[in-house]
């Protein structure tokens, strides 16, 4: 399974290889490669499709071949099925003599073959004609997300091209972004193509009308809910049917706003209608109970509530609190209930809230309200591990009463929290359903919150090309809305700073200043990587506007004490550049106010780590060499070595090394002015400093979150090793614990991941050995048995890239429950009292999530939770060698040799064995 693009592999510069490049041969075709296919006759269902002669074509999108320039009808039928094709030998042979590699690939999109094409297509130089048809393989092979990285990149050097535009389209379809789809239609539409700007202008019309539809729909029904609430106006059973959940909260608001138990009794009919199809008693029952009520003590309490809920009265502090209390008098407990949630209480009387629940007639309804409450008081608390687990119990609750609309609203919850926690997969995948599920039932509200959502989880997982097309999709909902666009254009803006793009970024600043709005946490972190990149051609004047809107933003009562921590961090960030002692200050002041908060509030946290951050490269950029390891040990919570230490720190632009050899004595080097990002590529660790540190028998590294774990950092005869953060955060056992080895081996994920099975293990177990294999090596069984384990030896497929996790896990046998996967996050909580060694025999283990705060792969969590060592590769492993190496590795172990000694000389024997590379990419973590 290949890394995730978000995490290169690191190649130094004592390992460049050469590619060479291809040479440009590719001839104009005109007719002959429309006669390449022939039409594939079915045995049962023959059917034709002339594709030979320019009557119909075969594919939705727009090859760049200038044979398929002219418009042609596209050939789709109703059947599903568009006459699979068989492609002509001869033909072919044809186009391969005359070099035409692009028509080649141009006849394989044609007939289908769309992984041929794409193997074709990655060969040839890249253009945006390459690019544009790449894209269109990655569409036919239902990859979407790899479609629109490619389109981007290539409209980035022909931003006019209609070819491009039109495919774009197609992705964003693809991804059910049909208003982003359609604006890019409707750009093909005005370049005025004969017959492609009639189809796209079609294409826009449909989709927009479409889109259009459900948030009609959404309005319709919300209007339809507030005449029945405030004025008892019967709810359409169409509208109810379409949306029983919004239809069930808008009835339950007419019951309790209702003035009169004749008001309670004509809503009956929907109650019946709501019942059946829950096929429960429930809302029948509450509006039973309602008709008896006094409804001279109920009524002014209803009255209260209906003039809340119409907007026309507004009840904050102590007016809400005498609302409640009048109704704990009054003993309306269904209204007391009501009330908590319409007034946004949940948080503040969980406990009271809990007990309505139970006594309300319906606690599967309540559930999901009454778990987003716990969850938003235990984050008031710095307390986001039970914020999770209110939520995920509310979600398997609501879903299993299949009460979709609240289902909906927890997954959002879900998602902001896990995008807050930068467990971005986690967000994108819940957001991703969540969002389909809102299409199904016209939740034009909880689309534009959801987009949001995505916006956020791509932006964090460094996929630019599907955050700008969450983002299309979001302006577009409202694109008259001055603070929509400004949101817009300053997310975009951090996009290209992102990219190092500094004027890419100035335009879209420009842009989004233009709408008067109040500012943003967004904004002020734009601004501030904007006048970092632009440096001195910045002028004075846009300093006082980003201090300014500082000033404001600070008065904003709705910040968090994290968020005003943050905010702190920033300032400094901007004055650090012109003002060193004061922006000094307010860093340092940051990081000590974030110090104690910083193990429950994730914002503190990031302050903490950021700051640290700034000052590590202030340091570096004043070669205070001493200083900037000093801070950067302190960022990591670690101890710095006074010798044989490599220290590495950047983010964006720059980067810091700084080498300790044998004397102690420290070397550095700053760059500031990297041309790509550091996510794309960290340059080697310069000649000057390897020198410093040559002489040491083993060189101990200090890398920030996003440089930790880097393979080839030295060459593959030197020992190395990363000090993983918070190595120190679990004591050494005072007594030599009993040896035991945890050895898990021919494991059985299951079928649906279509991972090759392993060859059986060959070893030899000790007496002291604990083998789990098989279906016995499941996700609980090796953590129970690893916490007492002195080695640990895990032979898995490893997987990177998925939702289940930002970093790499370890693919096992799934337990009872269908759980398979060991992640980073399933060690947390875990004490590893036997300090073992632990070898990560699978593909990609040492692949983690690209955080700047915090460190997060499965090395990072074995320390932090106990182990002595950890070594894992940070490439594919071939099944036949990985089980001998690291029997092999283990061995050297055993004799007392350290654990990067030990790597060195076993990855030295092997090599002279001539194995495979992929022993250089092995990593030791201390």
């Amino acid at each position: 399974v290949a890394r995730p693009e978000a995490r290169p592999r690191f190649r130094p510069s004592w390992d460049r290889r050469r590619v060479a490049g291809f040479a440009a041969a590719a001839a104009a075709v005109v007719l002959a490669v429309l006669a390449v296919v022939r039409p594939w006759r079915g045995s049962e269902a023959p059917r034709e499709l002339p594709f030979a002669l320019a009557s119909a074509r075969p594919l939705e999108g727009r090859p760049s071949h200038p044979a398929l320039e002219g418009y042609r009808a596209l050939a789709t039928m109703r059947s599903g099925t568009a006459g699979r094709t068989e492609l002509d030998l001869a033909k072919l042979a044809a186009l391969e003599q005359r070099g035409d590699q692009h028509g080649i690939a141009t006849a394989y999109l044609a007939s289908g073959d769309f992984e041929r094409a794409e193997r074709i297509l990655e060969g040839l130089p890249p253009s945006p004609a390459v690019q544009g048809d790449r894209a269109l393989a990655a569409l036919g092979l239902g990859l979407p997300e790899r479609a629109l990285r490619l389109l981007d990149a290539a409209l980035e050097t022909a931003p006019d091209d209609a070819r491009l535009h039109w495919n774009r389209g197609l992705a964003l379809q693809a991804l059910s972004l049909e208003l982003a789809s359609a604006a890019e239609f409707q750009r093909v539409a005005r370049a005025k193509e004969p017959g492609w700007s009639t189809e796209a202008d079609a294409r826009a019309d449909g989709l927009r009308a479409g889109a259009l539809a459900r948030r009609d729909s959404w309005l319709a029904m919300n209007a339809a809910g507030m005449a029945l609430a405030l004025e008892g106006t019967p709810y359409p059973s169409t509208m109810a049917r379409r949306n029983p959940d919004l239809a069930r909260l808008y009835l339950y608001h007419a019951l309790r706003a209702a003035p009169s138990a004749e008001r309670v009794r004509a809503l009956l009919p929907l109650a019946s209608v709501l019942d059946e199809a829950t096929r429960t008693k429930t809302a029948t029952a509450y509006v039973t109970r309602v008709a008896e009520a006094d409804f001279g003590r109920r009524g002014p309490l209803a009255q209260t509530y209906r003039a809340v809920l119409e907007g026309t009265q507004t009840l904050e502090g102590a007016k809400a609190d005498a609302y409640l209390a009048k109704l704990r008098r009054s003993n309306e407990r269904d209204l007391l209930l009501g009330a908590l949630l319409l007034l946004r209480q949940e948080d503040r009387h969980v406990d009271e809230l809990a007990t309505l629940v139970r006594q309300s007639g319906e606690p599967a309804w309540y559930e999901a309200p009454l778990a987003r409450g716990r969850a938003q008081a235990a984050l008031a608390r710095g307390d986001t591990e039970t914020a999770e687990k209110s939520l995920t119990q509310g979600l398997a609750s609501c879903r299993s009463a299949g009460f979709q609309y609240r289902c909906v609203d927890l997954q959002q919850h879900l998602a902001a929290l896990y995008n807050r926690l930068d467990r971005r997969k986690e967000a994108e995948g819940l957001a991703r359903s969540a969002l389909e599920e809102a299409f199904r039932t016209d939740s034009w509200f909880q689309e534009e919150v959801l987009l949001s959502d995505l916006v956020t989880s791509a932006r964090l997982s460094h996929a630019p090309a599907l955050a700008r097309a969450y983002l299309d999709e979001y302006v577009q909902h409202a694109p008259d809305d001055c603070a929509r666009r400004s949101e817009y254009h300053h997310a975009r803006a951090l996009l290209a700073v992102e990219d190092l793009d500094a004027k890419a970024a100035r335009r879209e600043v420009q842009d989004a200043i233009g709408c008067p709005t109040a500012p943003t946490m967004l904004e002020i972190a734009v601004a501030g990587d904007l006048l970092r990149l632009e440096g001195g051609t910045v002028p004075g004047r846009e300093l006082d506007r980003v201090r300014e809107r500082i000033r404001v933003l600070r008065d904003d009562a709705s910040l968090s004490a994290g968020d005003r921590l943050l905010l702190d961090h920033l300032e400094g960030r901007i004055l650090i550049e012109r003002d060193r002692e004061t922006g000094q200050r307010l860093l340092r002041g940051v990081i000590t106010g974030s110090a104690l908060k910083r193990s429950s509030d994730i914002e503190a946290r990031k302050a903490w780590s950021h700051s640290h951050h700034v000052l590590v490269m202030d340091a570096g950029r004043a070669k205070e060499w001493d200083l900037a390891v000093a801070l950067l040990a302190e960022e990591l919570d670690r101890t710095a070595p006074t010798s044989c230490l490599l220290a590495l720190a950047g983010q964006d632009e720059r980067l810091l090394f700084v080498a300790r050899g044998p004397d102690g004595k420290a070397e550095g080097l700053y760059l500031n002015a990297l041309k790509r990002p550091l996510r794309e590529e960290v340059p080697g660790v310069p000649e000057r400093l390897r020198l410093v540190v040559a002489a040491c028998e083993s060189v101990r590294v200090l890398a920030e979150p996003i440089l930790q774990g880097r393979p080839g950092l030295l060459p593959p005869d030197r020992a190395w090793s990363y000090l993983a953060p918070g190595g120190q955060s679990v004591a050494a056992p005072a007594i030599a614990p009993a040896p035991k080895r945890l050895l898990v081996s021919d494991v059985e994920p299951p079928a649906s991941l279509g991972l090759p099975r392993l060859m059986p293990w060959k070893g030899v177990a000790g007496p002291n050995d604990v083998h789990l294999r098989g279906r016995a090596a499941t996700p609980e069984a090796v953590l129970a048995e690893m916490e007492d384990a002195t080695e640990v030896e895990l032979h898995t497929h490893g997987l990177s890239g998925t939702g289940l996790s930002d970093a790499a896990f370890l693919a096992l046998s799934p337990d009872g429950a269908g759980h398979y996967a060991l992640t980073a996050e399933d060690l947390e909580g875990h004490t590893l009292k036997g300090a073992p060694v632990v070898l990560l025999a699978a593909c990609d283990a040492n692949v983690g999530a690209w955080r700047y705060h915090a460190v997060w792969s499965l090395p990072s969590a074995l320390i932090q939770a106990g182990a002595r060592a950890v070594v894992a590769p940070s490439t594919q492993v071939p099944d036949v060698e990985a089980g001998a190496f690291f029997q092999s590795l283990l061995e050297t172990l055993r004799r007392g040799v350290p654990p990067a000694q030990a790597l060195r000389d076993t990855r030295a024997r092997w090599l002279r064995q001539g194995s495979a590379k992929w022993v250089q990419d092995l990593v030791a973590f201390e």
